[in-house]
């Protein structure tokens, strides 16, 4: 992360407009340009299986400290994403949070705790591995049940990049707690309001780094009356020398009938001379009609300079839509190859 330094005039410039304290501003960027290959079975007569796409992002972060102690910061997060064809930017985040010994509220579109304290074995492979890019692994449509669970075993129906509260208690001996709040809007049938909580604790034990994360999320029927619905998520990170393995579990309703499991387990290693490789292997079952899809991944990523990393990731895939999915059956493969380069 590098400071953004005004230049005189620039802060001569900010005096004058404003009374206030002057922040620490911070600048940061990043994009990800990615080749994709799918080969499926599905893939429609003279189809290439082929593209290009990007993901861009500006990270604009505004933070001072006051007299009383407390630290309170500002973040804009402009992102475009791209798949063929070039793609406006929008704010992808955009929030306020203030800092002390109280812990930390945060107020805006910003992951919640549900997302900020589960873990995934995806998170071991490259970038997009199994989401954006990586996704479409299901029957050349993507399978509504399947879809939900993205593919990953983090909290599947967190909050996201959208507008809530969020408290997170200040870490005590390892452990540390988190709780958000949505509200899905005014409207009579807007009443799907999610509540995440979210929990981690980190041990160390000799050589061995690790720690077990929890989350839970409810969100309300849209109209009165409706069901709500529940996820659960659980994981284990260990970390030791070049090693690290992820193991995660996570179950979420679909609907007032349908919950659809997902675990996922990997490995990853750290070769030296900029070079880590991952294995990654991934298991979604529905509790009814038999949807499921089984996904084994292996990723390699080389740091070719400072700020500029190389991934290639390749997923072999197995997707059956059992007898309420309307998607096809697809056993198939997606190569993905990333440069992605950091400011």
């Amino acid at each position: 992360m590098r400071k953004f330094l005004l230049t005189t005039t620039a802060l001569i410039t900010a005096a004058t407009l404003s009374t206030g304290a002057l922040a620490d501003v911070t600048i940061t960027g990043g994009m990800e340009f990615t080749y994709e290959d799918l080969d499926s079975p599905l893939n429609a007569t003279g189809a290439s299986g082929t593209d290009f796409s990007s993901d861009q992002f500006v990270y604009f972060r505004f933070e001072t400290k006051t007299d009383s102690g407390l630290t309170i910061g500002m973040v804009q997060d402009i992102r475009s994403i791209g798949e063929e064809a070039s793609n406006a930017a929008i704010s992808d985040e955009n929030f306020i949070y203030v800092k002390g010994g109280f812990g930390e509220l945060q107020l805006g579109n910003k992951e919640g705790a549900g997302d900020k304290l589960t873990v995934s074995a995806s998170d071991l492979a490259g970038p997009d591995s199994t989401t954006d890019n990586g996704s479409g692994m299901t029957g050349g449509t993507q399978s509504a049940t399947i879809n939900l669970m993205a593919n990953n075993a983090d909290l599947p129906g967190a909050i996201g990049d959208q507008n809530n509260i969020t408290y997170m208690l200040p870490t005590m001996g390892g452990l540390t707690i988190g709780a958000s709040y949505m509200d899905a809007g005014q409207g009579a049938s807007e009443n799907a309001d999610v509540t995440t909580v979210g929990a981690r604790y980190a041990f160390e034990s000799g050589a061995v780094n690790g720690s077990i994360h929890y989350g839970n999320s409810n969100k309300g029927g849209a109209s009165a009356g409706d069901s709500s619905l529940n996820t659960d998520s659980m994981g284990l990170k260990i970390a030791s020398g070049p090693f690290t393995a992820v193991v995660a579990k996570a179950t979420a309703d679909y609907s007032s009938a349908i919950t659809t499991s997902i675990m996922d387990y990997g490995i990853s290693y750290n070769l030296g001379n900029g070079i880590t490789l991952a294995a990654v292997g991934t298991q979604v079952d529905e509790n009814t009609g038999g949807e499921k899809s089984d996904i084994t991944t292996v990723s390699a990523k080389y740091n070719i300079a400072s700020g500029l990393d190389a991934y290639l990731t390749y997923h072999d895939y197995d997707y059956e839509d059992g007898t309420t999915a309307t998607a096809a059956d697809d056993d198939g493969s997606k190569t993905l190859l990333t440069l992605k380069a950091s400011f």
